[in-house]
This record gives structure tokens, C-alpha cells and sequence, in this order.
């Protein structure tokens, strides 16, 4: 059995023991899944697991081809660091005849730890539900995790280590409370919340969502309808470790009077513990086993996080409903993967390198063989032979325009940082508020959207294209043209591209005038709005 410790012997050791734990516990799990064999060279592990399964598709379509230079590192930019690159990056890189070019690109991006940080942050606000006020008309938020999020990313903090700041009290870098007043009310706001049993049953589902991947929050007040691994004394028994008491099993608004032990849902080899009474005992015991090593859903949730983060699907679909009767579509490569992650100190940037140096991720966007996934519908296999189509979020695509027009972009301007809602972030999906966690964004096409970017006043002031304007180039329609494209799409015009623009740019009534209106087309294009 491997003890925990006490609270006098953990003090400001705490960190340091959950790693240490977390290296002993790694010894202890048992060999993962070993690559097969596929006869051809691969960039990685990850490409032999795929590769293996692409003759199950059976069909006729083409070979998957890898991606062009251009192509790679747009997508790679968007991917580390949420904006597009400059002129001169991508002709630097596109002019390079180094072999590992690629490879050293996705270094350098993870070396910018600002920008990284900044990316990263935007996804985390959102699935932490994390706001820049503490109440919205007298309703408690879940506090602000901005500049602990950037902080954290910044530093390359160990995942676990995160998780853990979020629910152990005993952490030495916690994300503490905050007090605000309510209605004549003292509150304390933090990540975990358990004023009474609503606000405990949501912590609970909360945590089991985005670090487990699973969706408990249908089973609160009755057995789960859709998924029978959860009754509800199950996920009851789970809140419990949230609360300073076992819960009263309340069954749709009606109380039983009885009440369910606390109890962690996943048995955990080798962790035989009794649940303490004492509610920071309970959530230190709650961050231990959810971030040990032995949990069969914590690593392979953020490992799977990513992969659908960066090939547009995830290896077990969807990313909240992790499901026993839902197998994954590469299980051995989920199973690689979370215990390359952890013998990897839960280095989460290690984990994105490997992934985006494969040869999976370099693949070509082909629409004839991407896979597809819709929920509650029988879905076909999923065969990675192309990344899916991806689109960008609010903030990269405000962020790129505006890098676009200045050349750069310094951290503290990026889009992120302005908490304020507009009809163009929500038309391109940011939330106006977070009143609840969400690991994604809405990706449907709307027709609000179309008039936004055709007529909305925000994008109308975005596309000025007037500080791309270089005087010493009106003069010549054909650089100008060459040069918008290679700043805004990071790539050259094809002739037909290069010829109408050149026209419109002659007939236009200024040059200034001409690019503005190919700035304003080529951003609400498909080309710039998503990744390819």
C-alpha cells in the first residue's frame, strides 16, 4: 500500500512529495503497449501506431502526402502560440535546406514561453470557468486564474503539480481563495467550492470533467440515463471527497435521509485508504488519486486534450464523456502515450513536441480523408490520414490580423487580456461570460457570423490595411500583392491570385484602398480562418 502522508510532515514539502510519489507510482504501472512494426521509416512512436492501422480502411483513396513548408508553419505557429507568423519568419523558414527545420521550428516555439503561456491561458480560462470579477449580479463565479495560468505556464509547470494547486489545500503554490462579499455574506472563491451540496456536486463534476474526461453531472440527482457506469450513489460517493461530511443522497429535489460514504470512484492498485473526516484531508486525498499515476483516465485525458487539440479529434471521442462502452479509436497509442506523459514528469510541452514533430501531424489536409465524429451516431473508424479541419478561435484570429498589419505582437497586447465581449468575439465563439467550465468552443457556421465579418464595425476597423502600406512599394502592384499574401496567409499567390490582384490594385483609387479590400477578402477567407 502506498501511504500518504501526514499534514505536519507535508507543509511546504507537499510539491515535492507528490513528485516524488508520482516517480514511485510510475515503477509500479505496468509496461505500456510497444509500437508495431509497420517496414517504413517513421518520424516517431506515434507514426507506427497510426501507420499500423491504415490498411484496415480498405478503400481507394490516394496515399496521405505530408504538408508543404508554408503550410507547416502556419499551422504549427497557431498551434504553439495562437497567431500566425511574420513575413520574415516564414521566409526565413521556407528559405532554410536544413533536414530537421521542422523539428528545430517547434523548439523554438515552445521556447517562447510568453506566447506559449498566452495560448494556453485562453483554454484554461475556459475550462476553469475563470473570470476577471468574483460575482456577477449577486452569483458567485469560480474567481480569476489568469495570471496564476500564465504564471504556471510560463514556468513549464508539471501538469499534475497544476492540478493538484486547484484542489489540495496543502500545496505550497495553491491557487488560494479569494473573499467577496454577496448580499451581506462572506464567500471564499476558489476552484473548489462547497458552500452547500449544489456547489459540491458541481466541484465534483467539474474536476471529473476536465481531468478525467468523464461526465458525472447527469448522475447528481439520479442514476445516469445514457451511461450505466454512473448511478448516483457512485458520483455522490465521489463528491463526498469535496465536502467536510459524506452527502445525503437527494433523489430529483427529494431528500432520502440517506447517506452515501465517501468513496474514490476508480480503484487505484495499491492505494488502499480509508476517507479522513477532515474536508483538507479529503481534498488532499482527492488530488493525490486523481492525479496518480494508477488513475486509468488522468493522463490519458490530457493526452488525448492534446491530440484532438492538434489533429482536430480526439483518440476517444467526445473529450468530456470518457466511456467504458466507447472504446478509443488507437487505444495502444492512448495507452503509450499517458505513460510516456508521466515518465515524462507530466512535462506537457514534451508531450506536444512528440506529437507535433510526427509524421501524423505534418500530413496534408485532404477533405477526402479526414475523419469525422458525431456525437450519439454511429461514427466510422477514425484513421488519422489527415488532420481535420480546425477553426480559429476569437482570439488567434484577432491576434493574427493584428500581427498581420504591425509586423509584431507583443504579449500584453494580445486578444485574451481584453475581457471585453464583443459582437465579433461571440459571433466567432468566445463566450461573453463563463458561467461554467467548457473545454471547447462552438465550430458551427452561423449566419451571424457572415454578417460580422461583412458588415460588423469591429472587422471593418481591423481590416485598415494601411500600416501594411509600404510607401517604396506602390509603385509596384506585383510586390505589394506578394507581399500581402506571404503576411497575411504565409505563403505566395499562385499567377490567377497575383494577376487580379495586380488589376485591382490599377484600378482601385488608391493602392491604399486596393489592400484594404484584399486584406479585409483574404482574412474572411476559409484559408486564413482555419487551420489547415
Amino acid at each position: 500500500m502506498f501511504a500518504t502522508s501526514s499534514p505536519s510532515a507535508r507543509g511546504a514539502d507537499a510539491e515535492q512529495q507528490l513528485i516524488e510519489r508520482r516517480a514511485a507510482r510510475v515503477k509500479e504501472l505496468p509496461a505500456p503497449p510497444q509500437p508495431p512494426k509497420v517496414g517504413v521509416a517513421t518520424y516517431n512512436p506515434i507514426d507506427q501506431f497510426i501507420l499500423a492501422r491504415w490498411p484496415e480502411a480498405n478503400d481507394e483513396t490516394p496515399r496521405p502526402r505530408l504538408c508543404d513548408d508554408a503550410t507547416f508553419i502556419r499551422r504549427a505557429y497557431l498551434d504553439v502560440i495562437g497567431v500566425i507568423p511574420t513575413m520574415l519568419e516564414t521566409n526565413r523558414f521556407l528559405a532554410s535546406r536544413d533536414k530537421d527545420k521542422r523539428a528545430k521550428l517547434v523548439d523554438e516555439l515552445l521556447a517562447r514561453d510568453a506566447d506559449y503561456a498566452a495560448h494556453w491561458t485562453v483554454f484554461w480560462e475556459d475550462a476553469l470557468a475563470s473570470q476577471n470579477v468574483l460575482s456577477q449580479g449577486g452569483i458567485l463565479t469560480r474567481g480569476n486564474y489568469r495570471d496564476w495560468l500564465i504564471s504556471s505556464f510560463m514556468r513549464n509547470r508539471p501538469y499534475d503539480v497544476m492540478v493538484a494547486e486547484l484542489i489540495d489545500p496543502t500545496m505550497p503554490q495553491r491557487k488560494g481563495p479569494q473573499s467577496q462579499e454577496v448580499l451581506g455574506d462572506q464567500f471564499e472563491i476558489e476552484f473548489v467550492r462547497n458552500e452547500d451540496h449544489t456547489a459540491t456536486l458541481q466541484t465534483a463534476a467539474n474536476v471529473a470533467q476536465v481531468f478525467l474526461g468523464t461526465s458525472m453531472k447527469c448522475a447528481s440527482c439520479h442514476d445516469h440515463f445514457e451511461n450505466d457506469e454512473w448511478p448516483q450513489e457512485r458520483f455522490l460517493a465521489f463528491a463526498g471527497l469535496f465536502s467536510s461530511h459524506n452527502l445525503e443522497k437527494i433523489r430529483c429535489e427529494l431528500k432520502t435521509g440517506q447517506t452515501v460514504p465517501a468513496r474514490y470512484p476508480f480503484d487505484l492498485p495499491g492505494v488502499d485508504e480509508p476517507v479522513p473526516d477532515d474536508v483538507a484531508e479529503r481534498l488532499h486525498r482527492a488530488a493525490l488519486w486523481t492525479t496518480d499515476p494508477a488513475n486509468p483516465r488522468f493522463a490519458k485525458t490530457i493526452v488525448n486534450r492534446l491530440w484532438k487539440r492538434y489533429l482536430g479529434l480526439g483518440l476517444f471521442e467526445p473529450a468530456d464523456d470518457f466511456r467504458l462502452d466507447v472504446p478509443a479509436s488507437h487505444p495502444e497509442l492512448l495507452e503509450w502515450l499517458a505513460h510516456d506523459f508521466l515518465t515524462h514528469g507530466c512535462d506537457l510541452k514534451h508531450t506536444i513536441r512528440l506529437i507535433l514533430t510526427s509524421g501524423t501531424y505534418q500530413l496534408r489536409y485532404d477533405p477526402q480523408l479526414a475523419d469525422s465524429f458525431r456525437p450519439g451516431e454511429d461514427n466510422p473508424p477514425r484513421y488519422f490520414r489527415s488532420p481535420g479541419l480546425r477553426r480559429l478561435t476569437a482570439e488567434q484570429l484577432l491576434d493574427s490580423i493584428r500581427l498581420a498589419k504591425q509586423g509584431e505582437l507583443p504579449p500584453d497586447r494580445r486578444a485574451f487580456l481584453d475581457a471585453r465581449s464583443t459582437a465579433l468575439t461571440r459571433a466567432l465563439g468566445r463566450p461573453a461570460s463563463r458561467n461554467e467550465i467548457s473545454t471547447s468552443r462552438p465550430d458551427d457556421v452561423a449566419v451571424v457570423q457572415a454578417l460580422e465579418l461583412l458588415n460588423g464595425k469591429e472587422m471593418h476597423e481591423l481590416a485598415d490595411a494601411s500600416a501594411l502600406v509600404d510607401e517604396r512599394l506602390l509603385r509596384y502592384p506585383r510586390r505589394m500583392v506578394d507581399q500581402l499574401y506571404r503576411t497575411v496567409l504565409s505563403r505566395a499567390p499562385d499567377v490567377p491570385e497575383r494577376n487580379a490582384g495586380m488589376a485591382y490594385i490599377e484600378t482601385a483609387a488608391s493602392p491604399e484602398e486596393a489592400l484594404t479590400d484584399m486584406l479585409w477578402v483574404l482574412v474572411c477567407s476559409p484559408e486564413f480562418q482555419y487551420i489547415h
